[in-house]
């Protein structure tokens, strides 16, 4: 790595002008989209020298051929900020939250009073270059305690710090400078250096800082006494008079002074800043997001609200529904909306002939004909180029209704979706994804030998049977997206306690560039990934044993189709599933929690195995769950090179990882019955870093495995049969020519 340590300078775009750019320095990707982003703060090797981070032109990722992608970064980024903005305007306070305490002006419109992303606010980048600027400008002399305090670094080099300090006009000794290690900082975002003077708002609303003491003077010096900042004060050399080391936020104080003086019962202490060493706590948390990246466009636009017939008809074909083929004239416009039209004159041209045959009397020839345009029609509809007009249920067209309202993250029919794009781009194409059952040449250390290979796929399909695993395939480069775009201080979170106080944490988006638009910063990666989906019928007797289907579903209507149809809002950080004691439980089992808890369970579950004979550390995977569809996928979230940590694990340990899967032992917890009590998940069995989690490691319980007691959310109580338990049992009532 390395760091170009002067400026340099360039004529502005569209101008003749100079204009100096701050220092470069470069950084792999990952570092620079999240630990040196814009608004960081950061000191050289040896702690000599704090700089902050700030944007820097570069280009930008032209997303013209691939507007799914960027559609999918503006709709992720869309989710977390409404979140975010959910979670901090429930804090619970005497005083009101107001959503600008949340969100950065370029992520909530105030006047709609809503989440809003405009594209032409953002500019997408790959992290390959960093600016950076010396900060805080305020310095202190290790002899006298004198402050200098500059407001930029051109301020910095036009007056540069003095070469002695004294007083009078008379030197004394010589300087000793250094940079103040110790920032103001505020939830809503702001960061200051150590400065003497104080932002106050006049009567005319105005917030600006008085850059001198009362007495006239300019000059003060910082007086240590001891380590805690309350006994710290800055004393004017004019008039000998103290300040207490505090500072007001602007932000904060020109929101809201004003309603103090209104009466409104909001207190000081959400207004001031407080002191912060930088080399001792965090004043930065980026904020990120990750994604599988789809090519289908389909993926997006039919989460649309004017999409709604269409969603609706594409998840009854999904699920077995029930429909009836299109007309040729719904066809060829089928195909014209999906740009296909140049398939549709080989058709026509076959019904032509077809009925000019029958018309002449050549009923043989006539079939032929018709027999050609029948497999072309089939070929398109298994090809999804044209679609059957499904006969939804009423009930799934009111959760297609209601799905606006749902948490994203956890919606069914959107995640059905997902993993119907999923399957015809990467698992169910052969180039991208190798079947685990079978002898693959990377995958198989018995490859090539004819009797070692029978033997290895007939285990394979044995374990797999056993934990209840219809299909389990390797996805050699899933595609992923992982974008960081913006900040917070003091807390990574929408909220921070502060003197006993609750605080709304405001979410900033980076500083912005030159044409003041704000970065984004993202890294397109492809990295391995396991997808398993579990057996259809023992998924439904899991459900049946645990009442939560009285009668499974019958062809052609898949499991799906009911945890659809019985699907209620999880919410946006499973409330109703973190509960902790009998009095807060509101929440029944039904199809779609249970299905969720078995498909969550199992994926950490996977995750613990790979991790174990792999190599890769937890928190360096992350999942993906398709409840609907009985699916869930293991990938590896890192942003380094892919190095191969699961196919290299399947070819070594494949024997040894499938046993882990259903060892008993190994979904024993060492926090024994404690565990239990508390839900059976805990950080010592099958949790995972939160980073890591789609749900937060909530809705998560070895009992959805292995059987025990049931989660505390749970109002019925009754004790769950788990998962191995229900396969086992199927196991001993089949044939065993039937077996693997």
């Amino acid at each position: 790595m390395s760091d170009e340590g002067s400026a340099t300078t360039g004529g502005s775009r569209g101008t003749g002008a100079v204009r100096t750019y701050p220092p470069t320095m470069t950084r792999s990707q990952p570092q620079l989209a999240t630990a040196y982003a814009p608004g960081s703060m950061f000191t050289w090797e040896g702690g000599k020298g704090a700089c902050l981070s700030v944007p820097i032109d570069g280009p930008a990722i032209d997303f013209s051929a691939r507007p799914t992608r960027r559609d999918q970064i503006v709709e992720n980024l869309e989710e977390y900020c409404q979140n975010w903005l959910a979670r901090g305007m429930a804090i619970n306070r005497p005083a009101p939250v107001y959503e600008v305490q949340l969100l950065d002006s370029c992520f909530y419109n105030p006047v709609r009073r809503s989440v809003e992303i405009a594209l032409d606010r953002f500019e997408f980048m790959r992290p390959e270059r960093m600016g950076y600027l010396p900060g805080p400008l305020v310095y202190r002399c290790d002899t006298c305690g004198k402050v200098k305090e500059y407001i930029s670094p051109a301020h910095q080099v036009a007056e540069p710090l003095s070469h002695r300090c004294g007083q009078d006009g008379a030197d004394t000794h010589e300087s000793r400078w250094r940079q103040l290690d110790v920032v103001y900082v505020h939830w809503s975002g702001g960061l200051e250096g150590l400065s003497p003077f104080r932002y106050t708002a006049d009567q005319a609303g105005e917030v600006r800082k008085i850059p001198r003491c009362q007495c006239g003077s300019e000059e003060f010096e910082l007086i240590k006494q001891g380590n805690q900042f309350s006994r710290w004060r800055f004393r004017c050399t004019g008039c000998r008079a103290e300040r207490e080391v505090y500072q007001t936020d602007p932000f904060s104080l020109n929101l809201l002074k004003p309603r103090i003086d209104q009466q409104v019962p909001h207190e000081w202490s959400e207004i001031n800043m407080i002191p912060i060493s930088y080399r001792a706590s965090p004043v930065f948390y980026v904020q990120a997001a990750r994604f599988i990246v789809y090519n289908d466009q389909n993926v997006v636009a039919l989460m649309k609200p004017s999409r709604r017939d269409e969603l609706i008809s594409k998840v009854a074909t999904l699920h077995g529904f029930g429909g009836v083929d299109p007309t040729d004239d719904e066809m060829r416009e089928q195909l014209q909306q999906g740009g296909r039209a140049a398939l549709w004159p080989g058709y026509k041209a076959m019904r032509d002939q077809e009925d000019a045959m029958r018309a002449a009397g050549n009923l043989q020839l006539a079939d032929v004909f018709g027999e050609s345009a029948r497999l072309m029609r089939e070929g398109w509809l298994q090809s999804d180029f044209v679609r059957r007009t499904a006969q939804a249920s009423a009930a799934l067209i009111e959760r297609v209704h209601e799905r606006l309202n749902y948490a994203r993250r956890y919606d069914p029919i959107r995640s059905t979706i997902e993993h119907d794009a999923l399957r015809r781009e990467r698992i169910d194409a052969t180039a991208a994804s190798a079947d685990l059952r079978r002898a693959h040449p990377d995958l198989c250390a018995e490859h090539g030998i004819e009797e070692l290979e029978r033997a290895y796929e007939a285990r394979v399909a044995d374990d797999l049977d056993r934990a209840g695993i219809a299909e389990a395939r390797l996805v050699r480069n899933l595609d992923m997206v992982e974008f960081s775009f913006g900040f917070t201080r003091v807390s990574a979170t929408p909220e921070t306690v502060q003197k006993d106080r609750r605080m709304p944490v405001r979410l900033m988006g980076f500083p912005p560039l030159p044409n003041h638009k704000r970065p984004i910063y993202v890294i397109e990666q492809q990295n391995e990934a396991i997808y398993v989906r579990l057996q259809a019928d023992a998924v439904a007797e899991f459900l049946r044993r645990n009442g939560v289907l009285p009668v499974a579903p019958t062809a052609p209507r898949t499991l799906g189709s009911v945890v659809i149809e019985n699907y209620r809002d999880f919410g946006l950080f499973l409330r109703d599933f973190g509960v902790r004691d009998e009095a807060s439980r509101v929440r029944s089992r039904d199809p779609a929690s249970a299905t969720y808890l078995l498909l969550h369970t199992m994926a950490h579950h996977v995750m613990h195995g790979v991790a174990r004979f792999s190599g890769l550390d937890l928190g360096s995977m992350s999942e993906a769950i398709f409840p609907a569809d009985l699916a869930f996928v293991v990938h590896r979230r890192g942003m380094t090179e892919d190095l191969g940590n699961i196919s290299s694990m399947w070819r070594d340990h494949n024997g040894a990882f499938l046993n882990y899967l259903v060892a008993r032992r190994e979904l024993r917890c060492g926090s024994g019955t404690l565990c239990d009590h508390r839900g059976g998940a805990c950080p010592a069995c099958v949790m995972i870093p939160e980073t890591s989690c789609i749900a937060g490691n909530q809705l998560l319980s070895r009992a959805a495995l292995v059987g025990g007691r049931a989660p505390l959310w749970d109002m019925d109580q009754t004790p769950l049969q788990g998962y191995f338990e229900v396969v086992r049992d199927l196991r001993a009532t089949r044939p065993t020519s039937d077996t693997g």
